[in-house]
Parts: structure tokens; sequence; C-alpha cells
């Protein structure tokens, strides 16, 4: 498994994503002809659990789409599973501070970096894949370099912290969820507000200092490219589910006009 999105990333390129909500593979792989570069599987607030991830997984890979996932909890559980079932990165919420970050890093990353449980799974064909054929110690050099864990900066303990979080071993980027974040520091979906452009700024600068990326959220198309402009490496643009209800709307609006 090569991470495409990690690939492009460190190649200039400017990635972009949504969140998956329906909760069917179909949907999975119908997004995989837009052109969209990613996929993040919400396990957080979509309706489906890990067994379920692992078939929206298998579309993405077959549809040329790196699929993220957000995790559920901050647990070892719900870590785990979604990287043996084949998540190329994990999106965490809810982050608060150093030591849970670090506790993440035990959870999702391989020795010497963390504690990550050692098993054959589906994300390397249960020892048959070609990353396999290495030694114990190649295989999880080669899945720490491979796998993503993103921690999201929603919250005033993630905010105020930042710099220390995102200089972590096993760190590599940071989401912003411009609506918690927001709601946090008092001022929700206030987002012009100066006070919360200098957090994005704060957290920008954070990651590009310590050399790791920045994803930021938008439900706004115009603010991709804008986001792009502001330094942002990747963008996650809306989520299918609202897409999909937008588009409606808008045809069936014409439409009706016309009529």
């Amino acid at each position: 498994m090569k991470n495409v999105l990690k690939e492009k990333l460190a190649n200039g390129g400017k990635p972009i994503g949504t969140f998956f909500e329906l909760g069917s593979p179909s949907v999975v792989e119908a997004l995989g002809r837009t052109g969209l570069d990613f996929v993040i599987l919400d396990n957080e607030h979509g309706p489906f659990e890990a067994e379920s991830t692992r078939d929206f997984i298998r579309a993405a890979e077959n549809s040329g789409l790196c699929p993220l996932a957000r995790v559920r909890e901050s647990s070892r559980p719900a870590v785990l599973k979604l990287l043996d079932i084949g998540a190329q990165g994990l999106i965490i919420p809810d982050v608060h501070n150093v030591e849970q970050v670090k506790e993440l890093i035990s959870y999702a990353k391989y020795a010497p970096v963390g504690k990550r449980g050692f098993c054959p799974s589906r994300k390397d064909g249960w020892g048959f894949d070609e990353s396999a054929a290495q030694s114990v110690a190649g295989q999880m050099e080669y899945w720490n370099h491979e796998t993503l864990l993103i921690p999201q900066c929603e919250t005033l303990g993630a905010l105020e912290h930042i710099e220390e979080i995102v200089s972590l071993d096993g760190v590599d980027g940071i989401f912003i969820g411009p609506f918690d974040l927001s709601i946090s520091m008092g001022i929700p979906g206030q987002f012009d507000k100066p006070e919360f452009q200098a957090a994005l700024r704060r957290v920008l600068d954070a990651c590009h200092a310590a050399g790791k990326f920045c994803i930021y959220f938008t439900v706004n198309a115009a603010a991709v490219p804008e986001g792009f402009r502001q330094g942002f490496d990747t963008l996650a643009y809306s989520l299918d589910a609202s897409v999909l209800i937008q588009a409606y709307r808008d045809i069936l609006s014409g439409i009706r006009a016309a009529l």
C-alpha cells in the first residue's frame, strides 16, 4: 500500500477530499469518479462501525481514493481496528492535551515510536502482501511511514498546546475543525473574527515550523482555493450528504424556473 495522499503532499500537490457520512460502498465508488483525492470515513458522526468501514476502505482503494478515517473515540480499540482494516490515516477528534496525543501515538505507531500491537491483518493481506515480506522491524518502519496520525485542533486545550502537540514524533499533521474550534473560543461559526483567524494562523505556523501538514475543513467551495492561498496543505470540502442535497436543490430550482 502506498499512501497517495502523503505522496501528493510531498510533491507539492493540493489534495482535496470530503467527508463520507452516507454509509454505502457505492457512494464511495461514486466519489472516486469525481476527481477527489481522499475521503474521510466518519466513524465519529457517521452511522457505521469498523466492520462496515472495511468495505468503504475497499471501495476507496478500488476507486483511487486515499481512505482516511475519523475515529469514534480516543481509545486503543478504536484506533487499532481502523488501522488494521486498512485506513491510511486517522483523524482524531476531541483532543485536549499533550498527554492524550502521546497516548494516541502509542496506539497508532509501532515501536520504537509507539506501542501499536503487531498482527497480520487486512492492511497487509494478512501477511501475504509485498510489505509483509520484510523483517518485523522493517514492516513496523514501513507502516509507521505510510499511515498518518492526524489529531484535530478543535478545542481550546489543543489550540493552547498546539506547538508541543505538532512537534511530537508520531504526529503527521493537524486537522482543524473550524466549527467546534470557534465554539470552544466562544464565537460559534464566526470565522471572520480576528481572534479566530489568529488561531488558524497559529496552528498553520506551528505545523509548518515542525515540518508537518495542516488540513482545513470548509463547507464553502469558494473557500477551498482561498485556503490553499492562506497556506493550508490540503482542504476537506463539505460532506457527501450535503453536496448531494445541494446539487439536487440547485438542479430542481433551475428546472422549475424554466417551466
